[in-house]
């Protein structure tokens, strides 16, 4: 039912029957004798003729009315009326009572419509969706709720009721695939309406170019390297032109392109190890080392390509090693002038990162006075430094004072980690110049943002935004010189013709779908349609917070979950019936995307009966494994299906979707199974991306494994991007979490989830957690990690007995014995040294479920120790990576 009205009507006590004793303020002193009644009545009577009955009542006629008609003013009171604020909200109180009896009417009224509009009677839902004419409406629409059939139904309302006319009515779509399906349903089910062919249903792309053409006589002309797919090239060719003749571009481009190319991460974030070579995890350098992080890196491929012969983590000239500390090795060190240098993880106010252990502030304090002490030259650097907007103009005027001649050569052949190329960055560059456009954002702004991110990116972002600049600013050069626009073009020139009146909007009624991948430009557009046409206009948005997963492409959910702050007058309905998936799937993943409180609360129900267990999850020791089972279900419902015991789709089989979160996901060779299984099973594959809006009777949801490439996915965005997109939900890996509800909502009847033993994805151990699944295994089924939740529990066998440790270790330290088979770690007061051999990164030889890692020394050197502590005592010497 209509949330506001509702709670109107409740309020309306005191004008419709609420007889309930109130407190009375005290009367005011008496005063000139006045008719003030008489004067009520009369306003009444003014405004009474512009309020029409017979139909719904917008919101904003309350507002419209006060403006038009100011209350009449009462000699002895200073204020108006009881105040303008307090009429409006009676009149909007007075309206939504008139509206809940008005909306009952309407329903019975034209139950027969109702019933017969679409294949299947609409629900309540459905009909409040049809019936509600407040200026701006947003219906939230459950996975497989209904929402194309509430849209169809809405325009045959409009219709059958005479609010509009055909040519009024305005239905804007994502993308083409859904506009048409759109049209066609509306031509379909409303044949019977005269005129019905005049509904306009485009989408936004398309509608904008005709809004041009109609405002300036002429229809503009795409420029056809602007088109998806083509225009990455043309960045490429503007790139390859400015480097030929400017060297100042070409020399920025260059090193951003070598040094400063890749995403370095936060700054309090964890290092993202891409190497591993004798036991050492790190960062590959370009020289061909293996550091300790992107900051050392970035140092090294800067030294790297202007030819500073440099040695990393060279043994200290002077001999520090102790029986529990090992030889000190400064980060850097340069021979041709005897220079130590020492990268340190520091903010602006000398801290070091959150996750760092030990005392790492200590441990530079011991560096700085050891070199004091021995009279060694000591340079520094800090992450503030080099991350903020000086950069390493420090590092470079130090080196020349001490008489090293920088020589940039940016086709220097590296020995490790290549520099990403001109079209991958180019890419990186078309992509933040759709969000710069499609946002209307000036370079200006740019700067804005990028100085707002000072602490993590502000001289990379201040190099990135130089050389987009000139980009953009040959790109729409080129543009103007072909008498051409782009897609982006297109739809702020729209925009811009609304606004200004130059195209007169016919619409009163505007629909708009999925509108929750809607991105700023385009309620621009939906504001300046409204304004445009007027008062009487009427604005309808359909989409689902819960499936937003267009980010990357420009979508702001925050219009979804914020919507009466961006349209006034607004209104929100729910479609709480879903007719696709079980009620399992329907409480799981409800439960699991409300997890992030930013998502609108809903409460799913369904009609489907669907009785057998709708969530199944299996885990292998392999992938090979996994899709070997997949395998063997598919050919156990080809078996099924074939001696009848499951029944078919209404094409005489049973759909079957496979669904990945990347293409690469696919299963090897699963177009066989097509052919093996074709007679009864409907096979597809499909990314969960181009799975929306789609459903099938079974889902194989696979590789739903924890790491980089898994689900969620842990690929993050290069942050220069965030400059120009909208703000991200707050929430951890909030759009992963709604992606893989989109994934679990596809289903009418199970969703089948393939995972490893050994890496089972977070999202996969809280729904394990949460009861929703179990994780079988060939001999039983995975635990949940009773602390963190995302991981599971395995099995070890370590030196003191058999225990369990969480899967996600070192992140969740939780460890248990099992029960009557030993202790699952050594005494807490054991201490352990290891004298042999031992690299970080390697598994402790003590309790065995720990990994040697480097932890600071304090006042002493640094030294490997278990990731177990404390449970786990155990230390050992650094070892260093042998040299090539």
């Amino acid at each position: 039912m209509i949330e506001w009205i509702i709670g109107a009507a409740l309020l309306a006590g005191g004008l419709f029957g609420n007889n309930k004793t109130k407190p009375q303020s005290p009367r005011p002193a008496p005063g000139p004798r006045e008719d003030f009644p008489a004067k009520v009545a009369q306003w009444r009577t003014n405004w009474e003729p512009a309020v029409d009955r017979s139909r719904w009542i917008p919101k904003s006629m309350a507002s419209r009315i006060i403006a038009r008609f100011p209350p009449p003013k009462r000699s002895d009171i200073s204020l108006s009326w009881m105040g303008g604020d307090r009429v409006e909200q009676e009149l909007l109180t007075e309206f939504a009572a008139h509206n809940v009896a008005y909306l009952a009417k309407q329903k019975e009224r034209l139950k027969p419509f109702f019933d017969t509009v679409e294949k299947n009677p609409l629900t309540d839902d459905q009909m409040d969706g049809c019936i509600c004419m407040d200026d701006a409406v947003q219906i939230v629409a459950a996975a497989g709720s209904g929402k194309t059939s509430t849209m169809v139904a809405r325009v045959g309302y409009a219709l059958h009721e005479d609010l509009v006319q055909p040519e009024q009515i305005l239905v804007l779509a994502f993308n083409r695939a859904v506009a048409e399906e759109l049209q066609a349903r509306i031509k379909a089910r409303l044949a019977g309406f005269d005129g019905v062919d005049a509904v306009t249903v485009k989408t936004f792309n398309a509608f904008g170019l005709s809004v041009i053409g109609k405002a300036t006589g002429r229809k503009p002309s795409l420029a056809e390297w602007a088109e998806p797919g083509r225009d990455g090239a043309m960045i490429v060719e503007i790139i390859d032109d400015l480097r030929s003749g400017d060297d100042k571009f070409r020399h920025d481009w260059d090193l951003f392109r070598t040094v400063f190319g890749r995403n370095i991460g936060s700054w309090n974030e964890p290092v993202q190890a891409n190497a591993y070579r004798d036991g050492r995890r790190g960062i590959l350098t370009a020289n061909g080392e293996i550091v300790k992080s992107e900051e050392e890196r970035m140092i090294a491929d800067w030294l790297f390509y202007h030819g500073v012969l440099y040695q990393y983590e060279r043994p200290y000239e002077h001999d520090t090693a102790t029986e529990h500390h090992r030889q000190y090795r400064p980060d850097f060190f340069y021979p041709e002038i005897s220079l130590y240098h020492e990268h340190f993880a520091l903010d602006d106010k000398g801290q070091a990162p959150p996750h760092f252990g030990g005392d790492y502030v200590s441990g530079v304090h011991w560096k700085r006075e050891l070199h004091a002490e021995k009279g060694t030259r000591l340079f520094e650097t800090t992450s503030h430094g080099i991350r903020g907007a000086a950069g390493f103009a420090g590092l470079a005027d130090e080196l020349k004072r001490s008489g090293i001649t920088l020589q940039y050569d940016p086709d220097r052949p590296a020995k490790g980690q290549r520099p990403i190329t001109t079209e991958q960055l180019a890419a990186t560059i078309r992509i933040f110049q759709q969000h710069v456009k499609s946002n209307g954002l000036s370079h200006e702004q740019l700067r804005d943002a990028a100085a707002k991110d000072a602490q993590d990116h502000a001289d990379r972002s201040a190099r990135f935004l130089t050389l987009f600049e000139r980009i953009a600013n040959e790109w729409e050069r080129r543009l103007r010189e072909a008498d051409c626009i782009d897609f982006d073009d297109m739809l702020l020139m729209a925009i811009e013709h609304i606004e200004s009146g130059r195209f007169a909007s016919p619409y009163l009624m505007v629909l708009a779908d999925e509108f929750q991948d809607t991105s700023r430009a385009k309620v621009r557009m939906l504001k300046a349609l409204l304004k445009n046409a007027g008062e009487e206009a009427h604005l309808c948005v359909v989409g689902d917070d819960w499936q937003g997963i267009n980010r990357f492409a420009g979508a702001d959910i925050a219009v979804m979950t914020e919507f009466d702050k961006v349209f006034d007058h607004s209104t929100r309905l729910m479609l709480n019936t879903t007719f696709r998936c079980p009620a399992q799937l329907c409480e799981a993943s409800s439960t699991f995307v409300q997890a992030n409180p930013r998502q609108i609360k809903k409460a799913v129900e369904t009609t489907n009966l669907y009785a057998k267990k709708a969530l199944h999850a299996f885990a292998a020791e392999t992938p090979a494994l996994a899709q070997e089972r997949l395998e063997q279900d598919l050919q156990s419902m080809y078996d099924f299906a074939r001696d009848g015991r499951l029944s078919p789709d209404v094409d005489g089989r049973i759909s079957v979707m496979m669904l990945g979160r990347y293409n690469n996901d696919e299963p090897r060779g699963w177009r066989r199974w097509q052919r093996r299984f074709g007679e009864f099973l409907s096979i597809e594959y499909r990314t969960v991306h181009s799975s929306k809006g789609l459903e099938a009777d079974y889902v194989m949801l696979l590789n739903v494994v924890e790491g980089m490439m898994g689900f969620p996915s842990q690929i993050t965005d290069d942050p220069v991007l965030q400059i120009a997109m909208p703000e991200p939900d707050p929430y951890p890996l909030a759009e992963e979490r709604r992606l893989f509800y989109v994934a679990l909502t596809r289903a009418r009847r199970q969703v089948r989830i393939y995972t490893q033993t050994d890496s089972p994805s977070r999202f996969l151990s809280e729904l394990a957690k949460s009861g929703a699944i179990e994780v079988e295994t060939e001999g039983g089924v995975l635990t949940p990690c009773p602390k963190c939740g995302e991981g599971t529990m395995r099995r070890y066998d370590g030196q003191y007995g058999p225990f369990e440790a969480c899967s996600t270790h070192p992140r969740c330290d939780f460890k248990r014995n099992v029960s009557g088979e030993g202790s699952a770690a050594p005494p807490p007061s054991n201490r352990v040294r290891i004298t042999h051999p031992i690299s970080a990164g390697d598994a402790c030889p003590t309790c065995g479920d720990g990994l040697m890692v480097v932890r600071s020394g304090g006042a002493y050197q640094p030294f490997l120790a278990c990731s177990a502590y404390p449970s786990c005592k155990t230390t050992a010497a650094l070892v260093p990576l042998p040299t090539e």
